[in-house]
C-alpha cells in the first residue's frame, strides 16, 4: 500500500480538524485574526460661532477622605498628581461647621489648613490657576432651628438634629440668624485668605432639598431664595468679588417635569434672589446612557441651558458626582469610565456648562466608584477625566463641533486664545474604529493625539496626526491637541 495514502488516511482520522464536516468545539477551536471593519464619519467644526467660556474641572477633598487620619490628608506628590497630571483646575471643600460640646465633627480648619496651604503651594510651582470653592453642608447648630411638618422653621425650637443628634443634621436655618450666617461665610473665606487661597465662589448650602443624619440643612425652595437675598449681600460686602453658585439639588430634580416646585424655578420667579446668585449649580448624578441628543441625560441639560442659564445670562456648573465603577463601560447597571467621558461630554454640549466637578478626588482606602485616586495611584476614571481637566484650560472657549451621533461619536472643540491652542475631544462609543474626516475654516492641520482604551491610559502617539487622518479606536476616548495647554 502506498504509504503517502496510508499517512493522509491517518491523519485524517486521528485529527478531526482537517475534515470540513466536523464542528470545531469552542474549547479547542484555532483563534482566527479577522481584521476590524472601519466606520467612517464627518464632523464640521465652525470657529466663528463661541460658546461657553471654561472655568475649569476639578474634584472634592484631601487625600483622604475628611473623616480619615489627620496624617493621611495631604502629601506634595498627591497634590502634584493632581494638578499636574491630571489636570485640575477647581478644587472644592467643605467648610465644616464647629463641632458642640457634646458632638465633634468630621474635620475643622486644623485639619483642613495644612491641605489648602500645600494646594496653594504646588500651584505656584507650577504655575496653575487653581480655583479655590466651598460648600456649606450646614450651618453651626446655634444658628439652626427645628422645623414643622411641612418643613418651616420653628422659631426658638433648637435642632436636634436627625438620628444622631447633632444639631448640624437635618432642621434648617433660623431666619432670625441670616446676618450671622452671612459672617460665618465671610469668616470662613478669610480663613482661606489668610492660608493663601482666594476664594472664588462659595455655595451657601449642599442640596437643600434632603434631610440627613450627617451634617444637612433643609431649606423649602421659597426659604432658599430668602437666604440668598438676605445672607449674600452681608459676604459681599466683606467680600465683593467672591461668586455664589447653587442651589446644588439634583439635575434630574431641577430639570423635569415638575420643576416649578424646585429651586431653580423659584429663583426664575423671584428676580432679587436670582440677582444674587452668580453660577447656576447642579449635581449630576446620572448616567448618559448614548451619546445622542435624545438620551436622557442630554434631554435634561437641555432644559437647564434654556429654562434657567441661557434667559439670565449666568453659567452654569456641575458641582458633584460620582457612582461609576472601574471598568471602562458599564458592567451590569453601573457605569463605567468610559460612561464618565460621555456624561462630561453630555453636560459640555448640550448644558453649555462651564465647570465638572467630581465628587471625593482621592481615598488612601483604594479606588472605588467613589473616587479618582488613591494618592498617587490612578484609576481608569482618572485617565477619561484628564483627557478633559488637563486639555481644557480655564480661559478656553467652546466653538460649535456637528457630529453625526448615530455613528456613536460625540465631540466637542474648544479655542484658548491666550494659550494658542485649539483642542477636540472624541468619543467613540461603537464598537469598532471610526474614520473622523473634520471639515471647517482655519482647522489646525495635525494634532498631538492622546487616546485612552480599556488598556490604554490617556497614551500620546509618537507623531503627530493629520487631520483627514484622525482614527479613533472602538471603546475610546480622543484628545486632539494642537498648540500649547500649559499655562
Amino acid at each position: 500500500m502506498n504509504y503517502k495514502w496510508m499517512l493522509i488516511i491517518f491523519l485524517s482520522a486521528s485529527m478531526p480538524f482537517l475534515s470540513c464536516k466536523k464542528k470545531i468545539s469552542p474549547a479547542t477551536a484555532p483563534v482566527i485574526q479577522v481584521p476590524t471593519e472601519e466606520l467612517n464619519t464627518t464632523i464640521e467644526i465652525t470657529r466663528t460661532e463661541k460658546l461657553q467660556q471654561i472655568d475649569g474641572f476639578g474634584f472634592f477633598g484631601a487625600q483622604d477622605v475628611w473623616w480619615g487620619n489627620a496624617n493621611n490628608m495631604y502629601s506634595d506628590a498627591w497634590a502634584t498628581t493632581a494638578l499636574t497630571d491630571l489636570g485640575i483646575t477647581i478644587w472644592r471643600d467643605e467648610l465644616h461647621p464647629p463641632a458642640t460640646l457634646t458632638v465633634s465633627q468630621d474635620a475643622d480648619w486644623n485639619k483642613h489648613k495644612p491641605v489648602v496651604e500645600g494646594l496653594v503651594k504646588i500651584a505656584a510651582q507650577h504655575k496653575v490657576p487653581l480655583k479655590f470653592i466651598f460648600t456649606i453642608w450646614s450651618p453651626p447648630a446655634s444658628m439652626k432651628v427645628a422645623m414643622d411638618a411641612n418643613g418651616e422653621p420653628i422659631s426658638g425650637t433648637p435642632n436636634t438634629g436627625g438620628t444622631k443628634g447633632t444639631g448640624t443634621a437635618a432642621g434648617t436655618l433660623d431666619p432670625a440668624k441670616h446676618v450671622d450666617f452671612g459672617n460665618y461665610l465671610a469668616d470662613g473665606i478669610q480663613q482661606y485668605k489668610d492660608a493663601g487661597a482666594i476664594i472664588y465662589a462659595i455655595s451657601p448650602q449642599n442640596e437643600p432639598l434632603f434631610k440627613q443624619s450627617f451634617n444637612s440643612n433643609y431649606y423649602r425652595p421659597a426659604r432658599y431664595s430668602e437666604m440668598l437675598k438676605n445672607v449674600v449681600p452681608v459676604v459681599k460686602a466683606r467680600f465683593p468679588q467672591v461668586k455664589i453658585f447653587g442651589a446644588e439639588n439634583m439635575l434630574e430634580i431641577e430639570a423635569e417635569k415638575d420643576r416649578q416646585y424646585f429651586y431653580s424655578a423659584d429663583l426664575k420667579k423671584t428676580p432679587d434672589a436670582l440677582s444674587k446668585l452668580d453660577i447656576w449649580a447642579y449635581h449630576g448624578y446620572l448616567e448618559g446612557v448614548s451619546p445622542t441628543a435624545s438620551s436622557k441625560l442630554a434631554s435634561l441639560w437641555n432644559v437647564i441651558n434654556t429654562e434657567y442659564t441661557q434667559p439670565s445670562g449666568k453659567p452654569v456648573w456641575m458641582t458633584e458626582t460620582s457612582g461609576y465603577g472601574e471598568n471602562w463601560v458599564k458592567t451590569g447597571t453601573k457605569p463605567g469610565a468610559l460612561d464618565l467621558a460621555i456624561d462630561i461630554q453630555s453636560a459640555l454640549i448640550y448644558g453649555n456648562a462651564s465647570a465638572w466637578v467630581w465628587w471625593q478626588g482621592s481615598e488612601m482606602g483604594g479606588i472605588g466608584e467613589y473616587n479618582l485616586m488613591q494618592g498617587t495611584i490612578k484609576g481608569k476614571k482618572y485617565f477619561a477625566s484628564k483627557h478633559f481637566y488637563r486639555f481644557i484650560r480655564p480661559g478656553a472657549r467652546r466653538v460649535k463641533l456637528a457630529f453625526n451621533s448615530a455613528d456613536g461619536v460625540i465631540g466637542s472643540a474648544f479655542e484658548h486664545t491666550a494659550l494658542g491652542n485649539f483642542v477636540i475631544v472624541l468619543i467613540n462609543s461603537s464598537e469598532k474604529p471610526v474614520k473622523v474626516n473634520i471639515l471647517g475654516t482655519d482647522i489646525p492641520s495635525e494634532f498631538d493625539f492622546y487616546f485612552s482604551t480599556a488598556s490604554d491610559e490617556c497614551k500620546k502617539k509618537d507623531t503627530k496626526v493629520s487631520k483627514s487622518n484622525i482614527v479613533l479606536p472602538a471603546k475610546s476616548i480622543v484628545t486632539l491637541v494642537n498648540g500649547n495647554f500649559q499655562e
